[in-house]
């Protein structure tokens, strides 16, 4: 998947990652997060994570850093002392629980990437979402939906909003794709249109809808 042609007016330059410390059974998990890491850097954008070395997160990280990116990780302080999961790439800042980790991952970062994960990478996930809903932030978050991992969530979602249990411009911060590429672009494009009539689909072909009626 080739990413657009068109040029965003507004770049991403740091992200924030959540994911598993596990690496799944799926060999499509690894391999995936492997490429997100190399397209970080040849984007230059910086990463913010966990601040561990295992796991679908920890490969990123590692990729990342050892490919010249920036990597900046907050890790709880009993984990650092312990060393439970072994050294953080680069810059380490310790913290005393997960609510601060990622309340000072939000203050540093302009998007969130999502990785498969279980119940902790969900939890995460949906207080991102709550700070939203109470206005502590408006940043997109991107599912890398990696071989239609998050199809069910996202369909929650979408029957959330049906059932009027969630607001469309709360289900609109949470972004998808399959593809890496697709994916940072759609997050770089819902930072430059915050409005709510902006679509991604009709920015990248906006002939599409012509092309389709005089088919």
């Amino acid at each position: 998947m080739e990413g657009t042609s068109r040029t965003f007016p507004y770049t991403i330059k740091f992200v924030g990652l959540l994911g598993s410390h596990f690496l799944g059974r799926n060999p499509k998990f690894m391999a995936t997060v492997v490429d997100l890491g190399r397209e970080l850097v040849r984007q230059k954008i910086r990463l913010t994570y966990g601040g561990d070395n295992v796991g679908l997160q920890g490969d990123v990280a590692s990729t990342v850093y050892t490919n010249g990116g920036i990597v900046r990780g907050f890790i709880l302080g009993y984990i650092a002392a312990r060393q439970v999961y072994g050294p953080t790439y680069s810059a380490k800042y310790t913290v005393s629980s997960n609510y601060y980790k990622h309340f000072e991952m939000n203050h540093v970062v302009e998007a969130f990437i999502v990785l498969p994960g279980g119940i902790d990478t969900m939890e995460v996930l949906f207080t991102l979402i709550s700070w939203a809903c109470e206005g502590l932030h408006s940043k997109p978050i991107g599912l890398l939906n990696i071989d239609g991992y998050f199809n069910n969530l996202i369909k929650f979602l979408d029957d959330a909003v049906r059932q009027n249990f969630m607001a469309p411009s709360q289900r609109k911060l949470f972004i998808s794709s399959f593809f890496i590429d697709e994916l940072l672009d759609k997050l770089a494009f819902a930072k430059a249109f915050q409005g709510p009539g902006a679509s991604y689909d009709e920015f990248v072909n906006p002939g599409a809808l012509d092309l389709d009626l005089h088919l």
